[in-house]
Parts: structure tokens; sequence; C-alpha cells
């Protein structure tokens, strides 16, 4: 999932919102990790997930990415209270958990599922109704 993350990151342009969809343990914080060291040269080992501050910022190669963990947010008043809507629209944001702010999200999101399947797990890439 880091390499497919790194991968992936190359092609991506500036600002864009990824909506990271999957169940616990589907690879979620894990495609991050990929995306946000292929995006800004960040060590992989320098990347944890932000469940218990909801964002980590990280800074590199020209870019700022907002790594956000929504699990434990409780809904979209939450998340404006907080100030992180801006991020939205000045960073690339990777969002786990984005049903918590599904209304916020732009309609260009990128929405990118990941599931544990029998040897593996799957990754869908889809437009933004998460179809792939």
């Amino acid at each position: 999932m880091i390499e497919f993350g790194i991968r992936l990151a190359r092609d991506m342009k500036t600002d864009t919102v990824i909506a990271l969809i999957g169940d616990l343990g589907a690879g979620k914080t894990t495609l991050a990790k990929g995306l946000i060291c292929g995006l800004t040269g960040t060590g992989v080992d320098d990347v944890s997930s932000p469940t218990f501050q909801y964002v980590s910022l990280y800074e590199g190669q020209g870019r700022s990415v907002a790594h956000f963990d929504l699990w434990r947010l409780a809904g979209v008043d939450e998340f404006v209270s907080l100030g992180f809507e801006d991020l939205l629209t000045t960073t690339t944001s990777l969002i786990e958990w984005p049903d918590r702010i599904s209304i916020l999200l732009p309609p260009e999101t990128l929405f990118i599922t990941s599931r544990v399947v029998e040897g593996g797990r799957e990754v869908i890439i889809g437009d933004h109704h998460g179809a792939a």
C-alpha cells in the first residue's frame, strides 16, 4: 500500500482532496503514508495516524498535505469549529472517515476505497460519488 501511494502521488495535482474509505484495518493509513511520502518526501517512519488530534500537517517538495483521521469527530459542526475547513482548499487533503464531513467535500474529491480480500487488499479508485 505504501508503494502504491507513492506511485499514485506522482501524478497528483496540488490541492487535491482525497477521501480514503474502508473498514478498520483496510489499509487507509498505510496508503496515506505512501501518499504523504510521495507528495512531500517525508520518510515513512515520520508519518503517523492523527487519530487523537484529527489532523497532521506535512510540508515538503513545495507541497502542504493535511492528513485527517475523523474517526472520533462528532460531525461537520465540530470540523468547522476546529478551523479545519480552510485546509480543504489550501492543502492536499487526505481524509480517513470522510463520511463525517461529506457535505463539505468538493465535487472533484477523489474517492479511494480499500478493503481486505482473500490474499491481500483491493483498492478501488472512484469518481466523486465513490463509485468505481
